[in-house]
């Protein structure tokens, strides 16, 4: 009896402590992906480069995830990492913002159709040149989300790693090729219209105060509306209506930004960790021809809406480019191109998405007599 009482407590002494190394050890990885995506970031800034705390972050985190360290930053971080983003998106809605507001309308039905013919033309090319089944190509087709299409998809029965790494390779390619477009056909430097102001200034304790309620109270509200981006739109509508109303004008400070756009790098980059070779010549290579025809498609759709909407090219192509909404906010801010108005297109495309895709995937099975 001694000797079996003797074995359980050692059984249960050593659980704690087998809990606590790996613990020890997925911090351990996570702060080591966390300092060589700052460091990625840092050799960026300093080669010129556009968007370095996101690009140089993205490039390191995905570099270690392929030698072969699988990690993740921890989920506190990825979860503060949202409603600071949607904070700092709301610092752009000031009083003239919102006034122009009004005339953004005009691109709600280009975006729309953008959206429908861009799933068509790519279910079409999943099921025809890349051979998936008919729910994986819709919902790989989706320019929305990752996570979002990726639970949608696997609700309808869609293969979930093709989706994954379909999704991912578009994210992160988005990301990457988007910021030297723009430089290369537009020659900004990071300074478009409608630049965030007072950039430079000090937060007051007040400012604080008002930014950090904003994201706090923003992410508990925001919880129960996840699936469309609760949890950033949400800190981003308070946001809004308190730079608004002026209850304060300064967005959060240039270090906290870098922060962040260094976080969804890692957050990016890490998602290419365990990838296999077979995967890399299969569906990561048919995600980069999709997404290169889409970024082609949004600069084409950016050109001619530029002609009757009230917005930049710039600033359209952004809109229309198939990011997801945390991403293309982080582009637009640390770019400065008009950020208040790639936001809202990229809030509504969200939304509309989530809303729609389902309706819009059993329409198109019931018109070619297949099983929704």
């Amino acid at each position: 009896m001694d000797i079996h009482h003797s074995k359980l407590s050692k059984s249960g002494s050593s659980r704690p402590r087998m809990l606590s190394e790996l613990a020890s050890s997925t911090t351990a990885r996570a702060l080591f992906g966390l300092a060589s995506g700052c460091a990625g970031g840092v050799v960026f800034k300093e080669l010129g480069l556009p968007l370095p705390w996101t690009l140089g972050s993205l490039t390191a985190a995905a570099v270690i995830a392929i030698a072969g360290l699988d990690w993740k930053l921890p989920g506190a971080a990825r979860n503060a990492a949202r409603p600071i983003i949607g904070v700092m998106a709301g610092s752009a809605f000031t009083a003239e913002v919102a006034r122009s507001m009004v005339h953004w309308w005009e691109a709600v039905l280009p975006l729309v159709s953008f959206l429908v013919l861009i799933i068509l033309a790519g279910r079409a090319y999943f099921t025809r040149f890349c051979g998936f089944d008919k729910t994986t190509a819709f919902f790989a087709s989706t320019p929305g989300g990752l996570s979002e299409l990726t639970l949608l998809g696997a609700q309808y029965g869609g293969n979930i790693r093709q989706l994954v790494l379909i999704h991912s390779t578009r994210i992160i390619t988005v990301v990457f090729l988007v910021p030297f477009v723009v430089r290369l056909l537009f020659d900004l430097e990071g300074g478009g219209r409608m630049r965030p102001v007072h950039v430079s200034d000090v937060l007051s304790a007040s400012d604080w105060l008002i930014l950090l309620g904003c994201a706090g109270l923003g992410y508990v509200i925001g919880l129960p509306l996840k699936m469309v981006g609760g949890v950033m739109v949400m800190p981003l509508i308070l946001s809004a209506i308190v730079h608004g109303t002026g209850l304060t004008q300064l967005p959060p400070p240039p270090w906290l930004v870098a922060l962040v756009q260094v976080v969804i790098g890692c957050v990016a980059g890490s998602r290419f960790a365990g990838i296999q070779w077979h995967e890399v010549r299969t569906s990561v290579v048919q995600g980069l021809v999709w997404t290169a025809i889409m970024l082609l498609a949004a600069l084409a759709a950016a050109v001619l809406c530029a002609t009757f909407v009230d917005a930049s090219v710039p600033a359209l192509l952004l809109a229309f480019a198939p990011g997801g909404i945390a991403e293309m906010t982080i582009v637009a801010f640390a770019m400065g191109i008009e950020v208040a108005f790639v936001v809202c297109c990229h809030v509504f495309r969200s939304i509309f998405l989530v809303a729609v895709a389902p309706a819009l995937y059993r329409g198109l099975h019931k018109v070619n007599g297949d099983q929704a």
